[in-house]
């Protein structure tokens, strides 16, 4: 980039060196999400065992496979470094960074006011999930990079077709399946693409599927090779997935603010649809449909509300073409948002609205770095008596601490009928003993501790969130509970 042309594009030169300094802030805070350590141990499998293991099925080969295995081996191989967990935070934030610079230039391909791209730019770069993806997540930003760069691809003059961009576009696509499975849906971009181009037609549209499936199925062949598991399911009935989509949506993938100004941006597009169909408009009939299929499926599988960051950059393309006020506003309710939020549940119970902390603070306070004080205040449950003890705390929580010399416990792994290792963290020799959260399962181990004389407890909290997540409506005051034939003790934690 010229000199100009970085002084024309300064503001965005700007927000990214903030939005950089941010993320390089938590590098070393550890890494929290369950999924991304399982990333993180497939990777070194693959790159150190030779042999590929799908960490949540049916798979993710885009990153799991091509990238993240890539990467490993050139650090391992050329560096002596292992794939690890700083490792992967900083290839999250280089994804960030890039998919914003992407809708940056995609909005300014589109001939829109600078002021009104960097205004959608600083809404998705700041919005609840793209922020937490950012900082730590899953591969989530992946997906939406390589989603955007097909669509980027696609945009070219009227008066020509290139081939070749439809062809790099539709692997682009592949590949950003290969990060997010439930991405094939945006498949439906080329179809649409081809009936509103005059040269190509539908002859065009249904032949850019076919080309898609095969390169899909050339992006996915590592894990075919290996066997496609069916995906978790969300252990939702129809009922619980209707109202815990509502509520992710409106509360954990936006604020209700920003949900509103977005539902009115997308309502509105939506009414001139019909007349931009007729004029053969690709990006505005496009950005209608992403979002309202995204939703759709989100809704048949409401397990993390980071799976409608898709629909957003599409959404964002309707407002820009709207009126400045309204994007005034996105950005204000979105920065706003990663300060304070709304929320209606406290303690897993159903309250009244109530103020509490912003995406910010939600996404660096779920770090192993910051649950110090909560450890600690475990340790403050082991009493006189030998005690098994069951927290909202992961492995990696301790480990970070016993690494820095924080904490004084001790890892072992016990084996268990459900997970063979168990990672189990030990304080005051055998007396006192923490398991992860999924040990609380493993009915047949818990068993064997109580014979030993163990006194058994469980965070109240966590207890509700196992065996009582959906019942929402009343208080919950027990202090003792069952767990598969074994009495717990239920404590609780400020």
């Amino acid at each position: 980039m010229n000199l100009s042309a970085l002084s024309r594009h300064g503001a965005l030169v700007v927000l990214l060196v903030f939005y950089s300094a941010l993320l390089v802030i938590q590098l070393d805070h550890g890494l929290a999400s369950g999924d991304a350590h399982g990333i993180v141990r497939s990777t070194q499998a693959l790159v150190n065992g030779g042999h590929l293991e799908v960490s949540r099925p049916p798979g993710h080969p885009t990153t799991e496979f091509y990238l993240f295995g890539a990467t490993g081996w050139i650090l391992l191989k050329g560096f002596g470094v292992e794939f690890g967990n700083q490792v992967f935070l900083i290839w999250q934030g280089v994804a960030a960074l890039t998919t914003l610079i992407v809708f940056y230039e995609l909005l300014y391909r589109l001939a829109a006011n600078r002021v009104r791209v960097l205004l959608a730019t600083i809404c998705l770069a700041f919005s609840n999930q793209f922020f937490f993806n950012a900082v730590d997540g899953e591969e989530f930003i992946f997906g939406l990079l390589f989603l955007l760069i097909a669509v980027r691809l696609l945009l070219v003059s009227a008066e020509s077709v290139n081939i070749r961009r439809l062809l790099l576009s539709i692997f682009c696509f592949a590949l950003a399946t290969g990060c997010r499975p439930e991405l094939v849906f945006a498949a439906i971009i080329f179809p649409i693409y081809c009936l509103f181009d005059s040269k190509l037609g539908w002859k065009y549209g249904l032949t850019s599927v076919g080309l898609a499936g095969i390169a899909v199925v050339i992006v996915w062949l590592p894990i075919l090779l290996v066997g496609v598991r069916a995906p978790y399911t969300a252990g939702m009935n129809l009922r619980e997935s209707i109202l815990g989509g509502v509520y992710r949506t409106i509360f954990q993938a936006f604020t209700p603010p920003v949900f509103l100004l977005l539902c009115w941006a997308l309502i509105t597009a939506l009414r001139d649809l019909r007349k931009q169909m007729e004029s053969k408009n690709f990006v505005f009939t496009m950005s209608c449909a992403v979002p309202l299929i995204f939703l759709a499926v989100f809704f048949l599988h409401p397990s993390k509300a980071a799976q409608l960051l898709v629909a957003l950059p599409f959404v964002l393309l309707l407002a820009v073409g709207r009126s400045l006020a309204l994007l005034l506003a996105l950005t204000s309710f979105t920065l706003l948002g990663s300060v304070v939020n709304i929320d209606i549940f406290k303690d897993r119970q159903l309250v009244r609205p109530f103020l509490t902390v912003g995406s910010y603070f939600q996404a660096v306070r779920q770090k192993p770095y910051y649950k110090l004080d909560y450890l600690r205040k475990l340790l403050d449950q082991c009493g006189n008596r030998p005690a098994i003890i069951i927290g909202n705390a992961w492995p990696w929580d301790f480990e970070y601490q016993i690494d820095r010399g924080s904490l004084p416990v001790r890892e072992k792994d016990l084996h268990g009928a459900i997970k063979r290792d168990i990672p189990t963290f030990f304080s005051n020799g055998d007396r006192c003993v923490f398991l992860p959260p999924d040990a609380a399962y493993e009915n047949a181990l818990l068993e064997e501790w109580q014979q030993k004389g163990y006194a058994m407890k469980i965070e109240a909290n966590l207890y509700r969130t196992l065996f009582a997540r959906y019942d929402v409506r009343s208080a919950f005051s027990a202090t003792t509970a069952d767990v598969g034939g074994v009495s717990f003790n239920l404590f609780y934690v400020d």
